[in-house]
């Protein structure tokens, strides 16, 4: 256990980024936003590592929102403020554009910055605990669009609206069947299988699961045919590795064993 207030841990070819502040209920601080950017990049530089699993410490909380007691500080300036919220941005990108999959295991609340930097992953795995919001007409502010967008993309502009005007809490229920969540567990349940479908995702070609990611964001910034993106992922699966093994594979009825990093 580490006394940081985020840390990585690697278990064979999965890795774990820790929200590491309990009695906080893991609120994310400036010295976790300013270390999310580096730990995402050592994820991104191990060839060893094929998914990243965000995850809070206590099954209280992923992550309570950004820790307020700081804003007296961070925003005791219009310079303070800035640098403060382009580093928020950079963590958010640097979670969201990762080019291995990255999947939220949501226990407890979700809420604000939390609920934002969950969204930022490929995937939201959360328990029956688990309570999700984004409160800035609590607090007066107003979000960025990166930030409103993958919301609205994922419920909805309606959905989306009711959530940040009215700082409508979600819970686990909802949340799924509004698209928020991708799969409900059991809290008993939700890290086994959260780990199972990691480690299921580390058995396929990491190749096509990271085409997967690129034409999907391709999507998500308005792409609505094949580009020159898809295109040469198309062309370059037919000449990798991956594809020779898998086709080989089916041919030989036998378990791929992919080599593409």
């Amino acid at each position: 256990m580490s006394d940081k207030p985020i840390y990585l841990t690697r278990d064979g070819e999965v890795a774990e980024m820790v929200l590491n502040r309990p009695d906080k209920l893991n609120a994310l601080n400036h010295e976790i936003w300013q270390t999310i950017p580096k730990l995402v990049r050592e994820v991104a530089d191990d060839d060893a590592i094929k998914v990243l699993i965000v995850r809070g410490v206590t099954p209280k909380a992923f992550a309570a929102g950004a820790d307020i007691a700081e804003f007296p500080v961070v925003h005791a300036s219009e310079q303070s403020a800035t640098a403060y919220h382009n580093d928020i941005h950079e963590a958010f990108e640097a979670l969201a554009t990762l080019v291995k999959p990255t999947i939220a295991q949501i226990q407890g609340i979700c809420f604000g910055g939390g609920c934002a930097l969950a969204l930022c992953c490929d995937i939201r795995y959360g328990d029956d605990t688990s309570r999700y919001c984004i409160p800035p007409a609590k607090l007066g502010i107003a979000y960025s669009l990166g930030e409103t967008k993958r919301l609205t993309d994922l419920v909805g502009p309606s959905k989306a609206k009711e959530m940040l005007m009215g700082a409508k809490v979600l819970d686990a229920d909802e949340a799924l069947a509004t698209g928020l969540l991708t799969r409900l567990f059991p809290a008993a349940d939700l890290a086994r299988e959260t780990r199972a479908y990691a480690e299921s995702l580390c058995g396929l070609s990491q190749f096509t699961i990271r085409a997967v990611k690129q034409i999907v964001q391709s999507i998500g910034e308005g792409a609505t045919a094949d580009n020159e993106l898809s295109r040469s992922l198309q062309r370059a699966a037919f000449k990798g590795p991956d594809y020779r093994e898998g086709r080989d594979a089916f041919l030989e009825k036998r378990t791929a064993a992919f080599t593409y990093r």
